[in-house]
């Protein structure tokens, strides 16, 4: 539609009186909720049997609103519906969920976002993680040409317990003691040229972890940009990779106009930032906040795009 167009269109709505405006609005609105609806029953007609991958199924009546279907297998006859074994089993309220979708656009906090949507801070928490829980386990995203490698820290939350041990609680959000590492939580940030990002939350982060982290994401093909760390070095002289340090005790931040880690550092800073607005993470659910910035990196995601890769997500342990 041409930019013309949409303007006529506001012209006239602008003469409407209050009451017709609402009315639209309300029709406007659920047209959009009942899309969620649709994306289901489309997603469903070409999906595989959930429990034996069987790709012949007949109908099977309804069931909460949704077309149930049957495996044709022999050795299945099970049925199962869109949500079946994914993310979204079991899940109420269908009706809300582009709505919510557009808070999580928004990065709106929980309480926000149950207010806006009209449903309990427990639900909230619950869609959230839901519909972060592919693209958390979504994170060995290939990466290509220069890329940069750099550590950052958050610190230790452990949200929702009663009692903690090996420390005094804080209140949320509040900062760790910056003079004991072990009140922090690494997280390892490759991201290349192009915008790619994958992360690796370890409380214990290594050699080990990050070599094996490393591996499938990098090619041969690839140029390492790093810090110092003797961690980069010993991979990329294991694996034939290219490599530049970058040491700041030397004085060392760009070799060649072209090799550098500003970049990822850009990225972490703006994580940091963006991280600010939930007064502290809970070390728990942290890879599922990572997947969720991870997603605004290069566009902008939809609503129908969120719903349909939590759709063809496989079901697998999930936070309640």
């Amino acid at each position: 539609m041409k930019r013309a167009d949409i303007n006529a269109i506001e012209k006239s709505l602008a003469n409407l009186p209050v009451d017709l405006k609402k009315y639209l609005a309300d029709q406007l609105l659920g047209q959009i909720n009942a899309q969620a609806h649709a994306l289901l029953e489309t997603a469903t007609s070409h999906r595989l049997c959930p429990h034996c991958n069987g790709e012949h199924s007949v109908k099977w009546g309804h069931s909460a609103g949704l077309q149930r279907y049957r495996c044709q297998t022999s050795i299945c006859r099970k049925t199962f519906n869109a949500v079946s074994r994914t993310p979204l089993a079991r899940l109420r309220h269908r009706d809300k969920w582009f709505d919510y979708l557009r808070c999580m656009r928004d990065s709106l906090t929980l309480r926000v976002s149950a207010a806006r949507v009209g449903i309990n801070l427990k639900t909230a928490f619950r869609w959230r993680h839901r519909f972060l829980h592919a693209s958390a386990n979504a994170n060995a995203n290939a990466l290509s040409g220069i890329i940069e490698v750099d550590e950052t820290f958050f610190a230790e939350s452990c949200k929702g317990k009663r009692k903690l041990e090996h420390r005094s609680p804080r209140k949320r959000g509040g900062q760790s003691n910056r003079k004991y590492k072990s009140d922090k939580i690494p997280v390892l940030i490759a991201r290349d040229r192009n915008g790619h990002v994958s992360d690796l939350v370890d409380p214990t982060l290594n050699k080990s972890t990050v070599h094996e982290f490393l591996t499938p994401i990098i090619n041969r093909d690839s140029i390492l940009c790093s810090d110092g760390h003797s961690w980069y070095k010993s991979f990329s002289k294991d694996r034939g990779i290219a490599h530049h340090r970058l040491i700041t005790l030397d004085n060392q931040r760009v070799i060649g106009k072209e090799y550098h880690i500003q970049n990822v550092n850009s990225y972490i800073s703006r994580l940091k930032g963006w991280m600010a607005r939930f007064h502290g993470v809970g070390t728990a659910y942290l890879p599922s906040y990572l997947a969720w910035r991870r997603l605004f990196e290069n566009e902008q995601p939809s609503e129908e795009a969120w719903l349909l890769t939590a759709i063809n997500a496989k079901q697998q342990s999930m936070p309640t």
